[in-house]
């Protein structure tokens, strides 16, 4: 990647990302020359650094965005690598439909994998979501009446269908779209 160029990764990968993506061939070519603009090892198999990536033009300011990075992440070598980079951009990109953007939020903020969300992990969603606009004050409140909300099967839990219906999908789609330059 780094050094070379996007024929470094074979005609079947290529294919299999462009299926799987959604992306044209011209725009998955753009976004593996994108990578291999920040991934500068000979084969491009070093990955990009979450700082690297945050250096990215399209993610620089975006706090929100940070830690769908950080998800993506290698767990061994704490870099994105082409696939979860491919992936990562799936995910952002205006041509996933916000249903599966709400999805992966859900996955983002349950972070003990109960299938609900309780007291910490709102007030993180909340964070997450309002933290650069609204103090933690602020956010601890908004948590207590979502969790208190009449329209909750067991008040102080909030289920995934829950979460799908209260979620606005103006909010998901303004935080979680990216497309990139070209």
């Amino acid at each position: 990647m780094g050094n070379s160029t996007s024929e470094d990764v074979s005609r079947d990968n290529v294919d299999n990302f462009a299926s799987v993506s959604g992306f044209t061939q011209k725009e998955l070519g753009q976004l593996i020359k994108r990578y291999a603009a920040y991934d500068k090892s000979e084969k491009g198999h070093i990955g990009i650094t979450l700082s690297d990536c945050l250096t990215i033009i399209e993610f620089c300011g975006n706090k929100f965005i940070a830690s769908i990075i950080e998800a993506h992440l290698n767990e061994s070598t704490h870099r994105i690598h082409l696939k979860s980079f491919i992936d990562l951009c799936t995910l952002l990109s205006s041509k996933t439909p916000v249903e599966a953007k709400k999805n992966y939020l859900f996955q983002l903020v349950d972070v003990c994998g109960a299938g609900v969300l309780t007291h910490d992990e709102v007030f993180r969603l909340y964070k997450l979501m309002f933290g650069a606009a609204i103090s933690d004050d602020h956010i601890l409140s908004l948590t207590f009446l979502a969790l208190k909300h009449p329209d909750l099967i067991h008040p102080g839990e909030i289920t995934k269908n829950e979460f799908l219906k209260m979620i606005p999908d103006n909010e998901v789609l303004s935080r979680m779209t990216v497309d990139f330059l070209a």
